[in-house]
């Protein structure tokens, strides 16, 4: 990707998505008084910023030196860390809530909490194999 205004095309057009998701997430903490709920709410927000951070770091200027960067190691692991936590959360909140009154909401939400696991696991292997040398 080297074209400059492709990458600021890009860039513009996550800030265009992530915007209205991250004011419809902070509106939810202002009219919110529970607990967990903010807390949920407070480590999506983090994960998206986080995200859409990483994001634009990379593409200022892309490079595989970059990635294997030990700030940029320590900023995936923390943003999918809090993804991970606010799932976990939201999932042990969800299943016994009425709201899970069908079976498939169960299955689901037990589907979608697997894939973040393995997905958290898959980008620890990934940064660990990157600091190892076995991915160039």
């Amino acid at each position: 990707m080297k074209h400059l205004p492709l990458r600021i095309w890009f860039m513009v057009t996550l800030a265009l998505a992530l915007a209205p998701v991250i004011i419809r997430f902070v509106w939810e903490i202002a009219n919110t008084t529970l607990a967990p709920s903010l807390v949920i709410l407070i480590l999506v927000i983090l994960t998206i910023v986080g995200i859409y951070a990483l994001v634009l770091y990379l593409l200022i200027a892309p490079s595989m030196k970059k990635l294997r960067s030990l700030p940029v190691v320590i900023g995936v692991i923390v943003v999918f860390t809090a993804g991970l936590i606010g799932s976990i959360i939201h999932y042990i909140r969800f299943v016994p809530s009425p709201e899970a009154a069908s079976p498939l909401s169960v299955v689901t939400a037990t589907l979608l909490i697997a894939a973040a696991i393995n997905g958290y696991i898959l980008i620890l292997w990934v940064i660990w194999s990157f600091w190892k040398g076995r991915i160039t």
